[in-house]
């Protein structure tokens, strides 16, 4: 007698694998952070090119979340 919590062989064939290449916001928020902190470990600077490149896109990352979440709070 088969038990209902042991998935059988038609379980298995209807089941997705996730794509191992795709990763999760959180994921990539950690990836991010682990590469800065070892540049910064290594003593590295950014160049001032690079830097104004970084702080202008966070900037506007910032600016379109506010943007969205004031978009939301109309809706109301």
């Amino acid at each position: 007698m088969s038990s209902s919590a042991t998935p059988g062989p038609a379980d298995r064939r209807h089941r997705t694998t996730p794509d191992p290449l795709t990763m999760t916001p959180a994921e990539k928020l950690i990836a991010e952070w682990e590469a800065r902190h070892d540049v910064a470990a290594r003593g590295s600077r950014a160049t001032p090119g690079a830097l104004q490149h970084y702080l202008a896109e966070s900037r506007s990352r910032e600016r379109c979340e506010e943007a969205a979440r004031g978009r939301r709070g109309d809706r109301h």
